[in-house]
């Protein structure tokens, strides 16, 4: 299967060698489209209602398998077969993290070692300076732990969560009782900076550094009645 886009149109050539055109958009990692209407440019027969969304179920499935985001919404804002494939969206800390913390520790240890190969300092010293290194370091290391294990993903009706510290829970978006959203005005979009849930007797937020925040925030729209999200804007 063959899938492009521009910022019109996402064009799908499937293995038999139909190719349909469906209005939409090349996005960052992905692919967004209207599931209706359809243009085939080449159909082997006659094509109907049941290849279109058959087309539609293919590409969909394909980009699951391959890690690449392909959606298809419908007139009403669904995404289609979103629960039958089991569609993910995740929101999990920003990697870039690692970089820095990789820089601080690395340094640190590489100043201990320094001094160690060129036998400056009496042995005493260097267990003192890398106890202090590695004390030094320990907050660093610790943050990156809450940082890898730290994860929100939603699944059909399913929202897990998945803490830096504490057991993983889940519950279903039938639970979820409120939805705050904050938001800031960004030339002629609204940037959103931070997404609060609350269901049962717990809540999770998620914050612009994370990354997914802007999949999650769209998939919340679909799954949650519109009175239960909350939007305060910055400024307002």
């Amino acid at each position: 299967m063959k899938i492009t886009g521009t910022k019109s149109y996402v064009q799908i050539e499937d293995e038999d060698g139909n190719i349909a055109r469906f209005d939409g958009e090349t996005c960052l990692g992905g692919f967004y489209a209207y599931a209706a209407p359809v243009c085939w440019l080449r159909h082997q027969g006659e094509a109907t209602e049941a290849d279109r969304l058959a087309l539609i179920y293919k590409a969909t499935r394909y980009g699951k398998d391959n890690g690449v985001k392909i959606l298809f919404f419908d007139a009403d804002g669904k995404v289609l077969f979103e629960t039958e494939l089991g569609l993910k969206t995740e929101v999990r800390r920003s990697k870039t993290y690692y970089a820095f913390m990789a820089v601080v520790v690395l340094s640190l240890g590489f100043s201990v070692l320094l001094l160690a190969i060129l036998d400056v300092e009496g042995p005493m010293l260097l267990v003192a300076m890398g106890i202090v290194a590695a004390l030094f370091a320990a907050p660093f290391l610790f943050y990156g732990f809450l940082v890898w294990r730290f994860r929100v993903s939603a699944e059909g009706e399913r929202i897990t969560v998945r803490p830096g510290i504490g057991r993983k829970y889940s519950f279903r978006t039938g639970e979820i009782t409120k939805i705050l959203r904050k938001t800031k005005r960004e030339a002629s979009w609204e940037e959103i900076q931070n997404i609060t849930i609350y269901a049962k007797s717990r809540h999770v937020s998620m914050n612009r550094e994370m990354e997914g925040i802007e999949e999650m925030d769209a998939y919340l729209a679909r799954h949650v009645e519109p009175e239960k999200i909350i939007t305060r804007r910055k400024g307002s």
